[in-house]
């Protein structure tokens, strides 16, 4: 395996029918299995051939998480081309910029960056709607891409200064990916969740090329609300998780506001202090009640990016989950060095990979060689020069050491180091450290302050409360040497520290913005006050409110409804998901983080919390139905009971069955309502293969309305409750749970019976579920010659009517497709029937 196009193709060889990226979002999960995933690529690399894009090309890549971003980008390296993957909260101008640097041919963008990518003034293709462009293309043959072929152009800075983007080649990244293969603890079986940006190397190659090559799949969740992942870490079953320091907090966080809001406090420290004298599968056992909150299969998080919290690692390894931290950077594909589940030393970032060599320079400096190690900065010999050395090695610009054990520590960066006047030096990493020793500190930075003609020591941290400032200071100073100790400190006003995408922390602008800064006038309430603590709050004030002033740290009753969350209470993105998470979590309500603009006020915040009280999230699948025993009863009662009498009341004729294939599905299909025994009319002339797995949607006011009834449906006819007006939601995840199960899907998009016809007006409702359910819609009419006398109930009538089953081809709507126009199209095609 030496290229991406290799990594595709042998995949669809290997592993086939297994699921390789899945993504759930709306009612029904997306999955491209690894044969999908090979068949797609090179008809999307046709798409984009077709749009303009040839061999040696740059390609701006500018999309959120989701698995047409791989498609795009195994498709662009497909035509040997070169992608150059954009974060999604890069600004415009950084985008013209790149753009302009790369010469870029393209812009594949999602609906989030439709407005900025348009600015660019280059072509688009809507990663959305690549795939089902691509289903219509013709597959194009790949370019003679090799090893040393240019696969992508990540730019690593340009806040400040002008942006260097590091040229990757494929075989840059295979290398990296292969040499992770033996550290990670992936195999086929394993589900990773994408959490962090795919335009940023190290989820790219660890998160997405790494579990290609084995054989295991990835999950790409819809919100990063710590709410939203949990759920679909139980949904997914997921296994493996890479993510940064802050993120893991998060999660880390409503853990612990679980167990408060439970009152489980004492009982959860007494299970952490057994956990650390009992072997991994005993500390599973002892926290198999939190584990199984994320699905009971987490076993590894990979943290890289920034320095691991060492009291969070040890938090989680307790519980029974590995915890590996990384050290890399852009130029090396990315990893340098990573910890192992066998040698695991926390507070390290282990050992180098495989085939990467590290040393340290004489002044601290890390250097790293291997084949994972970049080309060069585009178009930038003066930058390439300094930072890769006549002998080959890479200047990281990172300190570190290696302890007696081989285990690699990170100091921080070269440009941390503080050197005093008296020409002592200080290593911001260190003095970081001892302040995070205190658990009142949430996170701090340290940053060389002018004094005199040299600098002084100052801390800037994050604390729920501000007058333990001096305190803090004091017991930090007391584990310091002399030279290190602190000379000042401000308390940051935000909720967070400013940092970068990939959330490191931005000293630059900390330093900026220092000067300006003063000591707030009263201390603040902590973000994460109790839910007992809240409620005793004024009952005037909205609950809401009382939410986002805990986490924006300011008195609620100061909190107008014109207060907006960004500009005015400071939250960040990170912090506006975290608020949603916490309002599901102490109200019940889920709001998508895609409806809350980030710079919305508290009253709109709280207008969409009193708009989805009523939409709350359905539980259950009514899963009971679909056992193999339910099932075997039902297709009993189908053979032995239904088709006689369904036999006995009508001549079938029935067309079209070869529009029909099980391997094709699972199939949505319409049929007309216009008989009180086509469900048993159709269900008696269907193919076992579709019958076997087939669902039927029932009205939910009229069948269910009686149990006796209700339950007959589920067992002979695999019925679910479909509600027609209202709590549409559950409706829809108990479709798709079908569907997600394989299951055909047989709906009256009529919404009711009318005996004899005509066929009545399709519920808008039809074409959502046509479009959204990402699967062919089979249109079935169902013509009556002659009705029998069980529907036209007078005398004299016929005993057997005479009817026609017509099974129309597949049809297939876009994403995207407005849902009133399928509607419309779907109606048409079964009244040409």
């Amino acid at each position: 395996m030496d290229t991406l196009v290799d990594v595709v193709r042998l995949g669809g060889a290997r592993f086939d029918r297994r699921p390789a990226l899945l993504i759930r979002p709306f009612f029904r999960t997306r999955a491209w299995r690894y044969r999908d995933l090979a068949e797609t690529v090179p008809r999307a690399a046709r798409v984009l051939a077709e749009a303009g894009v040839g061999e040696g090309d740059r390609v701006i890549l500018w999309a959120v998480n989701r698995p047409e971003w791989g498609i795009a980008f195994f498709a662009i390296a497909h035509l040997g081309a070169a992608s150059v993957p954009l974060d999604v909260r890069h600004t415009v101008d950084f985008g013209r910029k790149i753009a302009g640097q790369t010469g870029a041919t393209l812009v594949v963008a999602s609906r989030q960056t439709e407005t900025s990518a348009r600015e660019l003034g280059l072509p688009i293709v809507w990663i959305e709607s690549l795939p089902d462009s691509a289903r219509r293309a013709k597959p194009v043959e790949p370019a003679p891409v090799t090893g040393a072929t240019l696969a992508e152009i990540v730019f690593t800075s340009g806040t400040t200064g002008e942006p260097k983007g590091a040229m990757l080649s494929h075989g840059n990244l295979i290398a990296n990916a292969t040499a992770m293969a033996q550290v990670m603890p992936f195999g086929e079986k394993d589900r990773l969740l994408s959490v962090l940006p795919l335009s940023h190397l190290y989820e790219q190659v660890l998160g997405l090329i790494l579990p290609l090559t084995v054989g295991a799949s990835v999950v790409y969740p819809v919100s990063r609300q710590p709410a939203v992942l949990i759920r679909t870490f139980r949904d997914f079953k997921v296994s493996v998780l890479l993510i940064v320091p802050q993120g893991l907090r998060l999660l880390d966080a409503a853990i612990e506001r679980r167990v408060d809001q439970a009152d489980r406090r004492a009982t959860f420290e007494r299970l952490h202090a057994i956990a650390r004298r009992v072997p991994k599968p005993f500390k599973r056992l002892l926290f198999r009640s939190v584990l199984s909150q994320f699905g009971g299969r987490l076993h590894t998080i990979g943290v890289g990016a920034s320095a691991l919290d060492v009291d969070v690692a040890t938090r989680w390894t307790e519980m029974g989950v590995d915890m590996l931290q990384g050290y890399g950077a852009t130029e090396m594909g990315p990893v340098i060095s990573f910890t192992r589940p066998h040698r695991n030393v926390l507070g390290t970032v282990g050992e180098p990979i495989p085939g990467v060599e590290v040393r340290i320079a004489e002044d601290g400096e890390i250097l790293a060689t291997g084949p994972g190690r970049f080309a060069g900065y585009w178009k930038n010999p003066e930058a390439t020069a300094a930072a890769i050395d006549a002998d080959g090695w890479y200047h990281t610009g990172d300190l570190g050491a290696f302890t007696k054990d081989g285990m690699l520590t990170f100091r921080g960066r070269k440009k941390d180091m503080l050197a005093l006047p008296d020409g002592q030096k200080v290593y911001a990493e260190d003095v970081e450290n001892a302040l995070k020793e205190d658990v009142r500190v949430r996170d701090a930075a340290v940053v060389g302050w002018p004094l005199g003609p040299g600098l002084k020591v100052h801390a800037v941290l994050l604390l729920d409360d501000s007058e333990v400032e001096d305190e803090i200071i004091a017991a930090a100073n007391l584990r310091l040497a002399p030279h290190q100790q602190i000379r000042g400190s401000t308390v940051w006003p935000d909720e967070d520290l400013p940092r970068t995408t990939t959330l490191k922390v931005r000293k630059p602008d900390i330093l900026a913005r220092l000067e300006d800064l003063e000591r707030p006038a009263s201390a603040p309430i902590p973000a994460a006050a109790s839910k007992v603590r809240r409620e005793a709050l004024d009952a005037s004030v909205d609950p809401v409110t009382v939410i986002v002033a805990g986490l924006a740290n300011v008195d609620p009753a100061a909190v107008a409804d014109t207060a907006h969350l960004s500009t005015d209470l400071d939250l960040d993105s990170l912090q506006r998901v975290e608020l949603l998470g916490i309002i599901e979590e102490e109200t019940g309500v889920f709001v998508d983080d895609d409806a809350l603009a980030p710079d919305a006020t508290v009253a709109e915040l709280i207008a969409l919390v009193e708009a989805a009280r009523d939409a709350k999230r359905g539980v259950g699948a009514w899963n009971w139905p679909l056992s193999p025993l339910v099932r075997a009863v039902g297709i009993g009662f189908q053979i032995l009971l239904i088709y006689p009498f369904v036999s006995l009341f009508y001549r079938v004729r029935v067309s079209g069955l070869e529009h029909l294939n099980p391997d094709d599905g699972p199939y949505i299909l319409t049929p007309n309502h216009c008989l009180h025994l086509d469900n048993g009319i159709i269900l008696s002339r269907l193919p076992l293969g579709i019958r076997r797995k087939l669902a039927v949607a029932a009205a939910a006011d009229t069948i269910y309305d009686n149990l006796l009834q209700g339950v007959l449906a589920s067992v002979i006819a695999n019925a679910f409750p479909l509600q027609r007006e209202g709590g549409v939601r559950k409706s829809l995840e108990l479709l798709g749970a079908r569907m997600d199960k394989g299951y055909n899907i047989l709906i009256y998009p009529e919404g009711k019976l009318t005996v004899g016809g005509p066929l009545q007006p399709f519920k808008a409702g039809a074409g959502l579920i046509a479009v959204e359910g990402g699967t062919p819609i089979v249109p079935i009419k169902l013509k009556i010659h002659r009705m029998s006398i069980i529907d036209r109930r007078r005398f004299p009538s016929a005993l057997r009517g005479d009817v026609e089953l017509v099974i129309g081809a597949p049809i297939w709507f876009d994403i995207g497709t407005d849902h009133a126009t399928a509607t419309t199209q779907l109606e048409a095609a079964v009244r040409a029937l």
